[in-house]
Protein backbone atom coordinates (compact mmCIF):
# COMPACT_ATOMS: atom_id res chain seq x y z
CA UNK A 1 0.00 0.00 0.00
CA UNK A 2 2.62 2.11 1.27
CA UNK A 3 4.98 1.59 -1.97
CA UNK A 4 1.64 2.01 -4.69
CA UNK A 5 1.08 5.57 -2.94
CA UNK A 6 4.64 6.22 -3.60
CA UNK A 7 4.57 5.46 -6.98
CA UNK A 8 1.47 7.70 -7.09
CA UNK A 9 2.56 10.83 -5.88
CA UNK A 10 5.82 10.21 -8.08
CA UNK A 11 3.98 9.95 -10.71
CA UNK A 12 2.01 13.24 -9.89
CA UNK A 13 4.76 14.75 -9.24
CA UNK A 14 6.48 14.05 -12.74
CA UNK A 15 2.87 14.71 -14.28
CA UNK A 16 2.68 18.06 -12.62
CA UNK A 17 6.67 18.59 -14.26
CA UNK A 18 5.65 17.98 -17.40
CA UNK A 19 2.73 19.92 -17.71
CA UNK A 20 4.52 23.05 -16.62
CA UNK A 21 7.04 22.46 -19.01
CA UNK A 22 5.11 21.77 -21.89
CA UNK A 23 3.01 25.13 -21.02
CA UNK A 24 6.45 27.23 -21.26
CA UNK A 25 7.34 25.13 -24.87
CA UNK A 26 4.90 27.20 -26.10
CA UNK A 27 7.03 29.60 -26.10
CA UNK A 28 9.25 29.40 -29.23
CA UNK A 29 12.07 31.88 -27.46
CA UNK A 30 13.89 32.05 -25.10
CA UNK A 31 11.48 33.59 -22.22
CA UNK A 32 11.63 36.82 -20.08
CA UNK A 33 12.81 36.79 -16.84
CA UNK A 34 10.65 39.35 -14.74
CA UNK A 35 10.62 39.06 -11.06
CA UNK A 36 9.35 35.88 -10.45
CA UNK A 37 7.61 35.05 -13.50
CA UNK A 38 8.55 35.32 -17.26
CA UNK A 39 6.98 36.32 -20.57
CA UNK A 40 7.12 35.30 -23.88
CA UNK A 41 8.31 38.12 -25.91
CA UNK A 42 8.84 37.60 -29.79
CA UNK A 43 12.29 38.34 -30.91
CA UNK A 44 13.87 42.05 -30.69
CA UNK A 45 10.99 42.34 -28.77
CA UNK A 46 12.27 43.70 -25.37
CA UNK A 47 11.10 45.10 -21.91
CA UNK A 48 11.79 47.65 -18.89
CA UNK A 49 10.10 47.90 -15.94
CA UNK A 50 9.16 50.95 -13.87
CA UNK A 51 7.98 51.05 -9.80
CA UNK A 52 4.56 51.90 -8.57
CA UNK A 53 3.60 53.36 -5.85
CA UNK A 54 2.01 50.73 -4.21
CA UNK A 55 4.28 48.49 -2.46
CA UNK A 56 5.36 45.15 -4.29
CA UNK A 57 3.65 46.43 -7.52
CA UNK A 58 5.44 47.84 -11.17
CA UNK A 59 4.84 48.13 -14.25
CA UNK A 60 6.17 46.60 -16.90
CA UNK A 61 6.69 48.64 -20.54
CA UNK A 62 6.77 46.64 -23.84
CA UNK A 63 8.43 47.55 -26.70
CA UNK A 64 8.83 46.03 -29.84
CA UNK A 65 12.00 45.59 -31.89
CA UNK A 66 13.85 49.04 -32.32
CA UNK A 67 11.78 51.39 -30.37
CA UNK A 68 11.93 53.25 -26.88
CA UNK A 69 8.37 53.26 -27.11
CA UNK A 70 5.65 51.51 -25.14
CA UNK A 71 2.82 49.76 -26.88
CA UNK A 72 1.44 47.59 -23.91
CA UNK A 73 1.73 48.71 -20.48
CA UNK A 74 1.65 45.94 -17.77
CA UNK A 75 0.46 47.08 -14.37
CA UNK A 76 1.39 44.07 -11.75
CA UNK A 77 0.05 43.97 -8.63
CA UNK A 78 1.56 41.75 -5.88
CA UNK A 79 -0.94 41.35 -2.71
CA UNK A 80 -0.24 38.16 0.11
CA UNK A 81 -3.52 36.20 0.14
CA UNK A 82 -5.26 36.34 3.13
CA UNK A 83 -6.89 33.38 2.37
CA UNK A 84 -6.16 29.88 0.40
CA UNK A 85 -7.65 29.82 -2.86
CA UNK A 86 -9.25 26.39 -3.84
CA UNK A 87 -10.53 27.44 -7.07
CA UNK A 88 -8.84 29.80 -9.75
CA UNK A 89 -11.23 30.09 -11.94
CA UNK A 90 -13.82 31.28 -8.48
CA UNK A 91 -10.85 33.33 -7.37
CA UNK A 92 -10.60 35.50 -11.35
CA UNK A 93 -14.01 35.77 -11.17
CA UNK A 94 -14.23 37.78 -7.55
CA UNK A 95 -11.47 39.82 -8.82
CA UNK A 96 -13.77 40.58 -12.12
CA UNK A 97 -16.54 41.75 -9.81
CA UNK A 98 -14.62 43.50 -7.72
CA UNK A 99 -13.34 45.29 -10.86
CA UNK A 100 -16.84 46.19 -11.81
CA UNK A 101 -17.79 47.43 -8.66
CA UNK A 102 -14.50 49.91 -8.47
CA UNK A 103 -13.97 51.19 -12.09
CA UNK A 104 -14.96 54.21 -12.95
CA UNK A 105 -17.50 54.28 -15.96
CA UNK A 106 -16.66 50.44 -16.24
CA UNK A 107 -18.23 48.75 -19.52
CA UNK A 108 -17.52 45.22 -19.64
CA UNK A 109 -16.06 44.33 -23.45
CA UNK A 110 -15.59 40.44 -22.88
CA UNK A 111 -14.54 37.56 -20.05
CA UNK A 112 -12.88 34.31 -21.78
CA UNK A 113 -11.31 31.87 -20.10
CA UNK A 114 -8.05 31.24 -20.42
CA UNK A 115 -5.24 28.65 -18.78
CA UNK A 116 -1.77 30.68 -17.10
CA UNK A 117 0.94 28.42 -15.71
CA UNK A 118 -1.58 25.50 -15.89
CA UNK A 119 -4.02 27.45 -13.73
CA UNK A 120 -7.48 28.43 -15.40
CA UNK A 121 -8.50 31.46 -14.74
CA UNK A 122 -9.94 34.52 -16.69
CA UNK A 123 -8.85 37.61 -19.53
CA UNK A 124 -11.51 40.38 -18.69
CA UNK A 125 -11.19 43.07 -21.24
CA UNK A 126 -13.49 46.39 -20.09
CA UNK A 127 -13.28 49.98 -20.82
CA UNK A 128 -13.15 52.59 -17.82
CA UNK A 129 -12.59 55.79 -17.65
CA UNK A 130 -12.39 58.64 -15.11
CA UNK A 131 -15.99 60.68 -16.01
CA UNK A 132 -18.59 59.63 -18.59
CA UNK A 133 -17.20 62.80 -20.42
CA UNK A 134 -13.27 61.60 -21.08
CA UNK A 135 -12.29 58.66 -23.97
CA UNK A 136 -12.81 55.52 -22.45
CA UNK A 137 -9.53 53.43 -21.77
CA UNK A 138 -9.68 49.34 -22.82
CA UNK A 139 -7.65 47.31 -20.25
CA UNK A 140 -6.81 43.44 -20.52
CA UNK A 141 -7.17 41.98 -17.04
CA UNK A 142 -5.66 38.83 -15.30
CA UNK A 143 -5.82 37.92 -11.93
CA UNK A 144 -4.51 34.32 -10.41
CA UNK A 145 -2.46 33.37 -7.49
CA UNK A 146 0.81 31.78 -6.67
CA UNK A 147 2.97 30.52 -4.26
CA UNK A 148 0.38 32.76 -1.53
CA UNK A 149 1.01 35.66 -3.29
CA UNK A 150 -2.56 37.17 -5.37
CA UNK A 151 -1.17 38.21 -8.33
CA UNK A 152 -2.94 40.74 -10.82
CA UNK A 153 -1.56 41.81 -14.46
CA UNK A 154 -3.98 45.08 -16.15
CA UNK A 155 -2.28 46.22 -19.11
CA UNK A 156 -3.49 48.96 -21.69
CA UNK A 157 -2.18 49.09 -24.92
CA UNK A 158 -1.04 52.01 -27.11
CA UNK A 159 -4.25 53.23 -29.07
CA UNK A 160 -2.81 53.37 -32.64
CA UNK A 161 -1.66 49.43 -32.38
CA UNK A 162 -3.56 47.48 -35.70
CA UNK A 163 -6.05 44.32 -35.16
CA UNK A 164 -2.58 41.88 -35.10
CA UNK A 165 -0.48 43.45 -32.95
CA UNK A 166 -3.15 43.99 -30.72
CA UNK A 167 -3.47 40.39 -30.55
CA UNK A 168 0.33 39.39 -30.39
CA UNK A 169 0.03 41.92 -27.11
CA UNK A 170 -2.92 39.91 -25.97
CA UNK A 171 -0.49 36.87 -26.20
CA UNK A 172 2.24 38.26 -24.40
CA UNK A 173 -0.19 39.38 -21.40
CA UNK A 174 -1.73 35.59 -21.99
CA UNK A 175 2.22 33.83 -22.15
CA UNK A 176 2.55 34.74 -17.86
CA UNK A 177 4.37 31.73 -16.38
CA UNK A 178 5.77 31.56 -12.56
CA UNK A 179 8.96 30.37 -12.38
Amino acid sequence: MRRTFAIALCFLALTACRLKKEAALDCPVERTPIERFSLCLADGWHHGTEKFADAGSFIVLVMPPGSTGSLLQMHVKKDPLQEAVYSDLDFAQRAVEITRSQAPNYAPVRTEPITIDSKKTLLHVFDASPSPKDEPVRYYQIVTAHGGIAYGFTSIMHPSVDEDTREQLVGILKSVNFE
